[in-house]
């Protein structure tokens, strides 16, 4: 088999390190005879182990819609970028019948043409399987908009037709076991879809000691002594959530300092990593923002320093930061992503320092203001899909709050505007913070104590036993097999008269940091 891996781009982020990954574990399999990774010009994240074990293409019409001439109709580009694939294909001796395309995220709309460029490839003879590791429908308003405009759909459903279809030489991946069954009551068939979650291993063999490490980032952002590092190793979009982090700065105080790792790339991103930066320069002490940014420091060294990661994120494709460290011996302490840790406790994990919210006081008017301005977020962020949006738009099970409504509000469910006036409060109001503190008195023991020995023995001998490459190198292996050996689907799934905006809408929490648009 010839296996073309497809993404838009190869920049530093998650997609690109699953992609390192299958690379890593598909260089030992007899089975694969060459790979070869395709995308737009953007391709500096991609490992150096990663460029020698496999091929890498450039096609300058796969690049982000964003970022490229759109002059050509949606239909035009894609039969173009069909043809300059095989091509591609052809040049370098590989038969249609004997490569499978593997692309990532093809329908989160950053490249409208992607699902029509593979019904192309499909109909030429090509094997492609579907990896999605995040929906255009979950929350992503804007990404869904521009689909349906740029397909000329009237309706959800014929949107649908274009991203997500049916045919013996197509076949689907996820990265957990519930956007696995999301596909399936859409009506894509069991028996074509794989789950795949990510494998977990640290960029080298080596991770720097504990005491090394500590006096490089004390160094390098000219910390105290002392110092504890709280570590939050990712990029910082808007579902991770950063006032949640700088409120955990916060609750864990000094010598506590947090460390956020990556700023954005794109521009509304960045508007509101800068935001939050601001806001932490007037009310959190301790934090450090871009920690991975600095040229005396590597990943490793980061890692290594922590004394515990963190994760505020209220949406994960898959949930790296909930298994890596634990390679590396270090702790978690997480917002609770049943839809993602649910399948690491399956396998075992004892995650015992998961919070499903961070209680914020109030008065009653207070309170009623910020659920108001919550179900507002909501109903402004869907206002330009045309459809009938009463299932979307009416709270759904999973917005509920388990909170008392007169006495609290989960700290996620806040507007952004309203998050940083918590913060500004905890900085200047002695009697607030300690209610919150008191309130939230795990999270608080949880960031500022370490894990103990035994748990962290456990679960790192977990992820390294059911995440590791040799896992992956297994299930990637099936998946290939399955896509290109081309059977008949036996029949076309269960029926289903819900679209899949309906579908994911409905099975996941909304949360107003996630859609915040800033001028």
């Amino acid at each position: 088999m010839k296996i073309l891996i497809v993404h838009c781009h190869f920049e530093r982020g998650g997609v690109t390190q699953v992609v390192d990954n299958h690379v890593h574990c598909l260089q030992a399999s007899d089975e694969i005879d060459e790979v070869a990774l395709v995308s737009g010009p953007r391709q500096s994240g991609l490992q150096e182990t990663t460029r020698s074990s496999a091929s890498i293409w450039r096609i300058a019409s796969l690049e982000y819609d964003s970022l490229r001439d759109t002059s050509l109709s949606v239909d035009e580009q894609a039969q173009h970028t069909a043809r300059e694939i095989d091509e591609r294909c052809r040049q370098a001796g590989w038969s249609r019948q004997e490569t499978v395309v593997h692309w990532h995220n093809h329908s989160l709309g950053k490249n409208a043409a992607s699902p029509l460029v593979i019904k192309h490839l499909a109909d030429l003879g090509y094997s492609c399987l579907l990896q999605i590791h995040d929906f255009a429908e979950d929350q992503r308003p804007q990404n869904w908009v521009y689909l349906k405009r740029s397909h000329g759909c009237e309706k959800a459903s014929e949107l649908d037709a274009i991203l997500y279809p049916n045919g013996d030489r197509l076949s689907y991946a996820t990265l957990t076991t519930g956007d696995a069954e999301t596909l399936v009551q859409f009506g894509i068939h069991r028996s074509r879809v794989d789950v795949l979650p990510n494998s977990v291993r640290l960029p080298t063999d080596e991770l720097p000691e504990f005491e090394v490490a500590t006096h490089k980032v004390q160094h390098a952002f000219d910390l105290p002594a002392g110092f504890r590092w709280m570590l939050y190793p990712v990029r910082g979009i808007r579902r991770k959530n950063l006032g949640e982090f700088l409120l955990m700065c916060q609750l864990a105080g000094r010598p506590t300092i947090g460390a956020m790792t990556l700023m954005p790339d794109t521009p509304m991103e960045k508007k509101s990593y800068e935001r939050w930066q601001a806001v932490a320069e007037r009310c959190v002490e301790n934090v450090v923002f871009n920690a991975a940014h600095h040229e005396d420091i590597q990943f490793v060294d980061n890692l290594s320093a922590a004394s515990v990661v963190v994760s505020s994120s209220v949406a994960e494709g898959f949930g790296m930061v909930f298994l890596e460290p634990w390679l590396a011996s270090r702790s978690v302490v997480a917002r609770n992503l049943p839809g993602v840790t649910g399948d690491f406790i399956n396998h075992g994990m004892r995650l015992e320092h998961l919070y499903d919210a961070v209680q914020i006081p109030g008065s009653h008017s207070w309170l009623t203001e910020a659920n108001r301005q919550f179900q507002n977020a909501k109903t402004n962020a869907w206002k330009d899909v045309r459809r009938n949006v009463e299932s979307a738009q009416s709270p759904s099970a999973s917005d509920q709050s388990s909170s008392d409504a007169n006495e609290w509000i989960d700290f996620a469910r806040l507007t952004p505007a309203m998050q940083i006036e918590v913060l500004v409060r905890f900085n200047t109001d002695s009697g607030f913070a300690k209610e919150v503190r008191d309130r939230n008195a795990a999270l608080c023991d949880a960031l500022v104590t370490d894990a103990r020995p035994e748990i962290i023995d456990y679960n790192r001998n977990i992820v390294a036993a059911n995440f590791g490459p040799e896992n992956q190198k297994q299930q990637l292996l099936n998946a290939y097999r399955k896509a290109i050996s081309n059977e008949s689907i036996p029949g076309t799934g269960v029926q289903n008269d819900q679209t899949m905006l309906e579908l994911v809408e409905n099975s996941r929490p909304f949360y107003p940091c996630r859609v915040e648009q800033l001028d």
